[in-house]
């Protein structure tokens, strides 16, 4: 496919960078860093222009920190001036790259995500009986700067873009260390050679898909295997020919080998298709899908802090409806109606009670106690405090002997 070029003068224009500062702010209006940018939004603008122009523009510096869920990763945020420009680079390279990208390739892409990738492998589980499942070692941190540039200049050609690309991956952050040696390396290659992605930029997300597009083509193209599904560094091979795959398995090794990747030995694997796969989280058959049991167990702990979140006044109820309604949402899209319902039964948010309440309560040790029955929700839905009770009581001491209702006696009566 021939390059692109004549891309710089659109990626630099106002419009284009009044759009991706409308991108970038996304969900993010009420963080200091951009209303800062916002209240002087114009000049801010008018200058990253300028720089972009000139060629002086440099990025600024990574805030980084670690998670453990679900397993160790740093996680690295930009300046928010440069996200912007990442957004300005992507509103003119999306459409450019993805008239090259592979079109089972399904991360990071409009129509596309892990619920389309779930449901075209299982789509193929049902016509072969075997699957080659990969997943690349330490993928974002082994990306190697030198390789990745060369694939930069096989699809674009013009020379201020090439450019500024350049900068974005040269001005990465310091990511974990990867030593891997590989065909000709000398001792102090794996050493000197720059490398690693940093998880959380917008530009990393689409170079990591760049850099394995043509790995895409090959698989298809070169093994001849139509079968194929890849989610970011995790891609599946099918076929009814076990022998294939095993030989296939070998190419893919030397291919990725050549972009400087590693497989995951431990997660490489030829198996039967009917005995399912675990894919984008979820527990993937050729007749059903499951939610991940590792998925259920987080959803339990996340479950127990938002309660405790919500009674203390911590977390409001708009984000409990918020943070449940993302997991049903991932939830739904497997077999999963009787996990959701027996789960949904211990969605019951309550305040801590009121210091007056528990007062009123020890004052009255021996009275009755009635228990409060909220507002009944449909089922699914989390049940919190009926309306006008600023505080949730889940029990409260009634000493006097209730007053039975003149329509109760008259049915007791009659009866």
């Amino acid at each position: 496919m021939k390059r692109t070029g004549n891309l710089w003068a659109e990626i630099v224009t106002w419009e284009n960078l009044v759009l991706a500062a409308r991108k970038a702010q996304r969900g993010k209006r009420d963080r200091a860093a951009v209303c800062r940018f916002n209240f002087s939004l114009e000049p801010e603008l008018l200058r990253l222009q300028r720089e972009l122009n000139d060629g002086t523009y440099r990025p600024g510096a990574f805030t980084s920190h670690w998670i453990t869920v679900p397993k160790p990763r740093l996680i690295s945020a930009a300046p928010y001036r440069d996200r912007v420009v990442h957004h300005a680079i992507m509103n003119v390279l999306e459409p450019v790259l993805e008239k090259r990208f592979h079109p089972h390739s399904f991360a990071c892409r409009a129509g596309k995500g892990t619920h389309a990738a779930a449901d075209r492998l299982q789509w193929l589980m049902r016509s072969n009986r075997f699957a080659l499942q990969c997943d690349v070692r330490k993928f974002f941190p082994s990306i190697d700067h030198d390789t990745l540039k060369q694939v930069f200049r096989r699809s674009i050609k013009d020379r201020r873009l090439l450019e500024l690309l350049d900068l974005i991956v040269d001005c990465s952050n310091e990511q974990e260390r990867v030593t891997e040696w590989f065909g000709n390396d000398c001792l102090f290659d794996p050493l000197e050679r720059r490398r690693g992605l940093p998880i959380g930029n917008l530009t990393s997300q689409w170079f990591a898909n760049w850099y394995l597009n043509g790995f895409d083509h090959y698989v298809s193209s070169g093994l001849g295997i139509g079968a194929y599904v890849r989610y970011c560094d995790d891609f599946v091979l099918l076929s009814n020919d076990r022998s294939r795959l095993e030989r296939a398995r070998d190419e893919v090794k030397r291919y990725l080998g050549d972009l400087r990747l590693r497989l995951h030995e431990g997660k490489t694997a030829v198996v039967p298709t009917r005995c399912g796969m675990t894919f984008v989280g979820y527990r993937i058959y050729p007749t059903h899908r499951l939610v991940r049991k590792a998925n259920i167990r987080r959803f339990g702990r996340r479950l127990r802090w938002m309660k405790s979140a919500y009674a203390n006044g911590k977390l409001p109820w708009a984000g409990v409806v918020k943070r449940l309604d993302s997991w049903m949402a991932h939830a739904r899209q497997a077999n999963s109606e009787r996990l959701i319902r027996r789960l949904s039964r211990t969605w019951r948010f309550s305040k801590a009670p009121a210091p007056e309440r528990v007062a009123a309560e020890e004052a009255c040790p021996a009275g009755r106690f009635l228990e409060q029955q909220p507002e009944e929700l449909p089922l699914c839905q989390p049940q919190q405090e009926r309306a006008g009770q600023p505080e949730q009581q889940h029990r409260f001491p009634c000493c006097p002997a209730l007053v039975i209702p003149e329509s109760s006696r008259l049915r007791t009566a009659r009866a």
